[in-house]
């Protein structure tokens, strides 16, 4: 599989993974642009019977609360988030290195920064490098991310829907105060990590340091999402701590492995804002979740199939306890200067409201070379919303699959297809012509 600096950065920052050499000091700067045209057409949804259905007490029929509309953008980072990094790092003999990295996410469409308005808002760390393995201190990259990096075929950009368990809950990618340590030994990689507080503010609401057209300004009284700008702050209950893990099996061909995640939430209040104030939903108590994939490059054809499960319990106050199932996988066939790709989703609410999303996602890559490429990717999502249920903090109902929730609730920073977001038991599609460079 090509892999580019930015795509790398996740791993080759973690000198054990990347297999970089070091004989002196050195800063490189990295980094990948990648934006494209695209038309989002989404469905008229159906939010009858649901708090988004209602003004006050007034019911609002579908065409006003969740109309059909089609909406022609700039938007960046469809194949490949966009960023730029600079990494150094010193060999200090013995087997012993001293490493950095400082990487922020850029929304390029606008010059602005991603990940709720973070100058190094992917990573931002020291580390050292010994020989019983690496250790890091920072903002970093979660297990579990690391995991969907290793496996997937393309990169986890906003059309890789491989990495739609990994988003449920966005302390799953990038995460505050991060204690990391990795060891190699042959073709297995092991990774283990613990944040004092990865991204779990005092309440969580869609609300972010910069307000959008769909969501406000996070203030104290709104909340705001998970993993925002100042969520990350430690508190004496422990709030947001969080442990991951994972073990991998790598060779040219062949890539398995398994990723656990766990997050403290310590009672804080999920749910809508109204106004300027955050209404409670639910109560979140914690969020565990496991993911098992496999990657197999054929020889000389150079297809990449990839599978991946992911499951996810958010442990809510009351009696419900959501579960989220994920099947993902992925085919990718390099013909000439082209890739093409072909991605399948099937997540779903197991409980709850056992509503389900399911989406394809079909790409063509044009390779001018390693570092630049043009590409259009076509596909989309449906939404079926399942059952009405009514929520354990203040009795509101609610409907739909993982991605029409969650999003709304702010667990997820940055909605389906580069913020296009989705309607409720409708059909979401995307075709984008896009190019992408990288450094």
């Amino acid at each position: 599989m090509k892999r580019t600096a930015a795509y790398a950065a996740c791993l080759s920052a973690l000198a054990l993974l990347s297999g970089h050499a070091a004989a002196q000091s050195s800063v490189t700067i990295y980094g990948t642009l990648d934006v494209g045209l695209d038309r989002i057409d989404k469905g008229e949804g159906n939010v009858q019977g649901t708090l988004f259905g209602v003004s006050g007490t007034t019911p609002v029929p579908n065409r006003l609360a969740a109309p059909a509309t089609i909406t022609t953008r700039l938007t960046p980072s469809h194949t490949r988030q966009s960023n730029i990094g600079f990494r150094g790092v010193e060999d200090l003999g013995g087997g012993y290195r001293g490493l950095f990295v400082l990487e922020g996410g850029v929304t390029i469409d606008n010059g602005g920064m991603a990940n709720d308005n973070r100058l190094f808002g992917r990573q931002a760390y020291v580390g050292l490098t010994t020989p019983v393995g690496e250790v890091k201190l920072g903002r970093q990259a979660s297990p579990m991310l690391i995991s969907y990096y290793l496996v997937t075929p393309e990169a986890i950009g906003s059309t890789d829907l491989l990495a739609a368990g990994l988003v449920v809950n966005t302390v799953q990618t990038w995460q505050d105060n991060q204690i990391s340590y990795a060891i190699k030994q042959g073709p297995w990689t092991a990774i283990a990590s613990y944040a004092t507080n990865s991204g779990i503010g005092s309440g969580i609401s869609a609300a972010r340091s910069v307000a959008t057209s769909s969501t406000p300004v996070a203030t104290g009284t709104t909340g705001q999402i998970v993993g925002g700008l100042t969520a990350g702050a430690e508190t004496a209950s422990g709030r947001g701590k969080t442990a991951g893990a994972m073990i991998a099996y790598r060779t040219d061909q062949l890539v398995a492995l398994a990723s656990y995640h766990r997050n403290n939430f310590d009672g804080v209040p999920i749910g809508v804002v109204s106004g300027t104030t955050l209404v409670p939903l639910f109560f979140g108590e914690r969020f565990t979740s496991f993911m098992a994939a496999a990657k197999y490059t054929f020889p000389g054809a150079g297809t990449s199939i990839a599978v991946a499960g992911h499951n996810a319990q958010f442990s809510l106050r009351g009696n419900t306890d959501p579960e989220v199932r994920t099947w993902t996988a992925t085919i990718k066939q390099p013909v000439g200067a082209f890739d093409l790709t072909a991605t399948f989703l099937n997540t779903y609410f197991t409980n709850y409201t056992k509503g389900k999303d399911r989406g394809l996602m079909l790409g063509v890559d044009y390779n001018f070379s390693k570092r630049t490429a043009l590409y259009t990717r076509f596909g989309g999502i449906k939404d079926k919303r399942g059952n009405v249920v009514v929520s354990s903090a203040t009795p509101l109902p609610l409907a739909g699959g993982p991605g029409s929730i969650l999003i709304p609730l702010g667990t997820q920073e940055v909605p389906l297809f580069s913020g296009a977001g989705q309607n409720i038991d409708a059909r979401t599609t995307m075709l984008s012509l896009g190019i992408r460079h990288s450094f």
